[in-house]
C-alpha cells in the first residue's frame, strides 16, 4: 500500500494496466523515446533490486528525495535501501531545483570536477580509476582521506600521534598509494573530522560536479553502530554521488 493510506487517505487504483499507462504517457511528456517500462508490485528498494539483478544492469540512476527526520524513521530511504542490498553500482541524483534547466543536471555526464573520498579498503583504487575515466583531465580529480580526531581517538581508549604528524603521514600515504596502483600523482588531500561531513564540506567547497565513492555494503549491528558514511553524505549533500559496488 501507498504510505497516503496510511494516513486517510483514498486508495490508490493500482492495477498493473493503469500504472503502465501513466507511466507510458509520462515518459511520452517527458521526451524520452522508446524505453523498456516495467511495473512491480512491493517494497520498492527490494522490488528495484530485483528488476536490475533480472536484467543485468550495471548501474542504477536514482532520484533522492531527500527525507529527514521523522520521515525517514518512517519511510526509510528507497536509495539507500538500494545501494545497501543491489549488486550493481548507484548513481544517486539531488532533487531538481524549481528553475534548474535539464543542462545543469546532468553535469555528472562530463564532470569538471570529481571527489574520490578513499579509506585504502579494497575499492579504492577502483573508484579512482572510475572518476578519472570520467574526467577531461586528470587535474579534474580531487583524493581526500580524512582521519579521526583526536578526541574520538581518545573515546575509544586509544593513543595517536599529534594532528599535524598525523596529517603528514596520511598525505605521504596517499602519494605512495597512487604511484603504487598505477594512478600517478593526483591532487590529495588528507582532512580530520568526522568523514561524512568532512566529505560534504570539500566537495561543496570546491564545487565538485561528482562524488564517486565506494559501498562496503555493512549490515545489521555492525551497520548500525559504525554507521555508514556513504549514506551520511547522500542524506545531506546536494552533489551527485556515485556509489560504486565492491
Amino acid at each position: 500500500l501507498h504510505p497516503l493510506t496510511w494516513t486517510g487517505g483514498p486508495l490508490p487504483n493500482y492495477t498493473e494496466e493503469r500504472l503502465l499507462l501513466i507511466l507510458r504517457q509520462w515518459c511520452k511528456d517527458q521526451d524520452l523515446g522508446d524505453v523498456n517500462l516495467v511495473v512491480r508490485k512491493g517494497d520498492p528498494g527490494t522490488e528495484i533490486c530485483e528488476v536490475a539483478e533480472e536484467m543485468g544492469c550495471r548501474l542504477i540512476v536514482v532520484p533522492s528525495h531527500g527525507r529527514h527526520g521523522v520521515s525517514r524513521l518512517l519511510f526509510g530511504s528507497v536509495a539507500e535501501r538500494i545501494i545497501r542490498h543491489c549488486h550493481c553500482s548507484v548513481l544517486v541524483l539531488r532533487r531538481m531545483k524549481e528553475d534548474a534547466s535539464v543542462d545543469e543536471y546532468v553535469d555528472f555526464l562530463s564532470p569538471q570536477r570529481v571527489v574520490v573520498p578513499v579509506d585504502f579498503s579494497a575499492a579504492t583504487s577502483a573508484a579512482i580509476a572510475t572518476a578519472l575515466e570520467l574526467v577531461h583531465h586528470r587535474d579534474g580529480v580531487d583524493v581526500i582521506s580524512v582521519i579521526p580526531s583526536l578526541d574520538e581517538i581518545a573515546r575509544y581508549g586509544a593513543a595517536d600521534k599529534p594532528d599535524n604528524v598525523r596529517l603528514e603521514n596520511c598525505q605521504q600515504h596517499i602519494a605512495q598509494y597512487l604511484v603504487e596502483h598505477g594512478h600517478g600523482p593526483l591532487s590529495a588531500h588528507c582532512l580530520i573530522g568526522d568523514p561524512g561531513t568532512m566529505i560534504i564540506n570539500y566537495a561543496s567547497d570546491v564545487k565538485a560536479d561528482l562524488i564517486v565513492m565506494p559501498s562496503h555494503g555493512r549490515h545489521g549491528l555492525k551497520r548500525l553502530v559504525l554507521g555508514s558514511t556513504t549514506e551520511r553524505v547522500l542524506r545531506h549533500t546536494e552533489i551527485p554521488v556515485l556509489v560504486l559496488r565492491e
